[in-house]
């Protein structure tokens, strides 16, 4: 019990080297790759679906514990009945290159929600990896990995990265560099969106850094009726990342 609720923090999650991802859908689809440690259920949750815990034992040790002591350890207020513990991993930058690929880099980001928003799309999209700069929300936060809704185990990424040196890195390897901007040069209607390229996305409140901007090849803008002046950050990312796949659709159907 002490290291579920250690893992509840990042304190913990830094010092063990796991984390932890909640409920039925997202531990049933963590992908074989990522070690799991251990599994923790509820005994409402085993007397309901023994079969699945059944399942769960084949892959590791599976616990079950008092109802009462597993909402103590949940970060929901509606728990599911199912925790897994997992190690972390860490990504190589040259693991986010494809011949063709395309990377979400995001500075600052700060809300939980609309980093996993992010994620979930940059992995639908078919993005090869995202980038989470210095400054920006904990990847492996619980927040995080519920609001990815699955996704956050099926993409490579890198974490506390500086933005001058993640973009200079691409750079190097022939990616061009996308940064949004309200107040952008180009709509990303007009970019080739079919070469290797990095979007960038800024913090919330204050969009990308003066940095980020100077070095990205063009600033980009959405277009947006009078007297709006900006979207959410994970809807802009989104768009953009989308604007790609509608330009790369032949690989999709």
């Amino acid at each position: 019990m002490k290291s579920l609720r250690a893992l509840k923090t990042k304190k913990g999650r830094d010092e063990t080297g796991r984390f932890i991802v909640e409920g039925e859908k997202a531990v049933s689809e963590i992908p074989a790759e990522w070690e799991v440690a251990f599994y923790v259920c509820s005994e409402k949750f085993a007397k309901a679906m023994r079969g699945e815990v059944t399942a769960y034992a084949k892959r590791a040790p599976c616990e079950t514990i008092r109802d009462a002591l597993f909402e103590s350890v949940s970060d929901t207020k509606t728990p599911q009945g199912i925790i897994a513990v997992c190690a972390k991993r860490r990504f190589k930058p040259e693991e986010l290159l494809r011949p063709d690929g395309f990377v979400l880099i995001c500075e600052n980001l700060s809300d939980p929600g609309n980093a996993g928003t992010l994620i979930r799309s940059a992995a639908a999209a078919g993005a090869s990896g995202i980038v989470f700069c210095e400054g920006s929300v904990e990847y492996y936060s619980p927040k995080v990995i519920r609001a990815a809704a699955g996704s956050a185990l099926r993409i490579p990424f890198l974490e506390n990265a500086g933005v001058a040196d993640s973009i200079a890195f691409f750079k190097r390897n022939g990616y061009g560099i996308y940064a949004a901007d309200a107040k952008g040069e180009k709509y990303p209607y007009d970019l080739n969106l079919t070469e290797r390229f990095c979007a960038v996305v800024g913090n919330e409140s204050r969009g990308i850094s003066r940095e980020a901007a100077s070095a990205a090849d063009k600033t980009v803008r959405l277009p947006m009726a009078a007297g709006v002046e900006s979207l959410n950050v994970s809807v802009a990312g989104s768009v953009l990342l989308y604007e790609a796949v509608r330009q790369r659709l032949s690989r999709f159907v």
